[in-house]
């Protein structure tokens, strides 16, 4: 993953994000653009997932078939490395990620919009956006033989110049389309509209019961708080969580505790699939990692797998190291680079074989329970640390005896936006949105969490009527957004200016150096002068962000696409249209400043 070099074009320090009238602005688009009908439209045929494009690969990886383990019931699959973008292999040419709404827009006559046209300095950037699209949508219907085509395909696209609020691209932006990851957008700046920047996960440590000559008589109970636990470049390790626990704890008088470590999960709902995520056997990849009130390392394993060739060994690391599951297989060196993953409530499996002139292989896979495994985790790391917990751990809703908290793990929400645009980091992104629910709504659950969204959108005024959103990720197919409200939340932060406005373009990939964009825009003027946020699932593709022009001007946009799921146009079709449509913008000069 490459590094932001935060010293390249100070372009979002620009005092152009204070201007009040500008704002202004921005809430009259929402007012004018954000309305329509908020009705949810399923769609059985729409499948995928984000991480397929976003982390890991999609789908099942090429050659990987499932493997077993000694009578162990796991889905398997080979440690494989695919870049962001990757259109899943097996994808056929059955169904489209676009509304009935939408196929009824593209196949009549479009409707008259509902604000002024675009100027006309912006009259040739909106011609130019029209001719890419139509050029990409003739390649995508050579490409697919015709089955995707002007009929089945959507690309809704809206564009704003943010000094002045000018509406500079339009087309089919009020259309809800499936976000994919762009979704992600929508969680951060929900969570800092609803939270703001200060805004934090917090996960208290109570000792319930009296301490005699270190011994605490009673629990030691935990408050959920949806912390994912997670450090990038951590390699899943604990230790900045446990060693400070244990301190407190020391300090405390807390040398053993004769009862359990209580995890109290409150209204926090049970770890489990979100509505209509991918198929099951993709359920033991990270990307499928599972929210819940507690969790570590976000929910994941890590393996991390290295020959010694010196000693005919391999050095297989687990992390985190206490997870109460049973280890199955071994990893050996061979011929062929061939390590297979998985892990349900029966096992963790890691086994296969290494060539000795690979360095070191490194996976993340899905935990089956994430709050089973923050139970181990604390209760192993504790216990490596000299201090007991006799009882173990046990889990409850709504513990009702309170004691004083010993120890609070405080973690500022604006730790997790890099893990969760930059990376696209799925289960981060859910801790989040859930959070949302449990800190302003009073419930972690999915419905409280889309209350909280509308309701901190409200804020900023983003309209949420055309919103439907059941995860914080995009995972999910039944997610819809439109273009104008992604804009519109986009442009509504960005004009906060400070540390609100600062904390979330720095956690965007930028065009051609970091994140999912590393590898886009290289070479091409746009390079070093997007930051915007990815986002695929299978007959959906979308690029939402910040441009800043050749001339200085800043500008919002957002490009959603729906088409047939047919396997490889994302790569060779919409990503290429996406950039093509990102240098246009780039290269807009204002009339006014010619």
């Amino acid at each position: 993953m490459g590094v932001v070099n935060r010293t390249h074009r100070s372009w979002h320090r620009r005092p152009a994000l204070l201007v009040v009238a500008g704002l202004v602005a921005i809430l009259l688009l929402v007012s004018l653009f954000g309305g329509g009908q908020g009705t949810k439209e399923e769609e059985s045929d729409a499948q995928g997932s984000v991480a397929a494009a976003e982390r890991t690969g999609s789908g099942d990886p090429a050659g990987g078939p499932s493997t077993s383990d000694g009578g162990l019931d796991l889905d398997l699959r080979p440690v494989q490395d695919y870049r962001p973008g990757d259109s899943a292999p097996g994808d056929a040419p059955a169904g489209s990620a676009v509304t009935e709404r939408a196929r009824t827009e593209m196949t009549a006559s479009p409707p008259a919009p509902k604000e002024p046209a675009a100027s006309e300095d912006a009259a040739a950037l909106q011609s130019e956006v029209e001719r890419i699209i139509a050029n990409s949508v003739a390649k995508a219907e050579e490409e697919s033989k015709g089955n995707a085509n002007g009929g089945n395909c959507a690309v809704a696209v809206m564009a704003i110049d943010v000094e002045s609020g000018k509406v500079l691209v339009r087309r089919q932006a009020d259309m809800p389309l499936i976000p994919a990851s762009n979704l992600k957008l929508l969680t951060v700046a929900a969570a800092l509209a609803g939270l703001g920047p200060e805004g934090r996960f917090t996960t208290n440590f109570e000792a319930v019961g009296e301490v005699h000559d270190g011994v605490l008589e009673g629990d030691l109970v935990v408050r959920a708080g949806g912390d994912p636990l997670y450090q990038r470049n951590g390699f899943g390790r604990i230790d900045r969580w446990l060693d400070p626990l244990a301190e407190d704890l020391k300090k405390a008088g807390i040398q053993r505790v004769a009862g359990a470590l209580v995890l109290d999960e409150g209204t926090w709902l049970e770890p489990g699939p979100g509505p209509e995520w991918p198929a099951p056997s993709e359920f033991w990849k990270d990307y499928c990692a599972l929210a819940a009130g507690f969790t570590v390392n976000g929910g994941s394993f890590r393996a991390t797998v290295t020959p010694r060739p010196e000693s005919g060994k391999v050095d297989v690391v687990l992390a985190p190291k206490h997870h109460g599951l049973k280890r199955r297989g071994s990893v050996k060196l061979g011929s062929r680079n061939a390590v297979n993953v998985g892990a349900n409530a029966s096992g963790v499996t890691v086994k296969g074989t290494i060539p000795a002139s690979v360095s070191v292989l490194v996976s993340e896979f899905a935990a089956p329970d994430p709050v089973d495994l923050f139970g181990h985790a604390f209760v192993g790391g504790l216990a490596d640390r000299g201090l007991a917990i006799e009882g173990g751990f046990v889990r409850t809703h709504g513990f009702e005896k309170n004691g004083p908290v010993v120890h609070s793990i405080r973690t500022p929400i604006t730790d997790v936006f890099a893990p969760i645009l930059e990376d696209s980091h799925n289960a981060i992104a859910d801790q989040l949105f859930l959070s949302l629910g449990a800190q302003i709504e009073g419930a972690g659950t999915r419905q409280a969490a889309s209350k909280a969204v509308k309701d901190a959108l409200e804020k900023i005024g983003v309209a949420g009527r055309e919103l439907v959103q059941v995860d914080g990720s995009g995972l999910s197919k039944a997610n819809r957004t439109t273009a104008i409200q992604l804009v519109a939340l986009v442009a509504a932060v960005v004009k906060t200016g400070g540390a609100t406005a600062q904390a979330f373009l720095d956690a965007l990939p930028v065009a051609g150096e970091s994140g999912t964009l590393s590898k886009r825009m290289s070479g091409t003027p746009a390079e070093g002068r997007v930051r915007a946020k990815t986002g695929w699932v299978s007959g959906a593709s979308s690029l939402s962000g910040v441009a800043q022009t050749q001339g200085g001007r800043l500008i919002v946009f957002s490009i959603l696409v729906g088409y047939p799921r047919i396997g490889g146009l994302n790569p060779t079709v919409w990503k290429p249209m996406q950039d093509e449509i990102c240098v246009a913008l780039v290269g807009w000069n204002p009339a006014e400043v010619r």
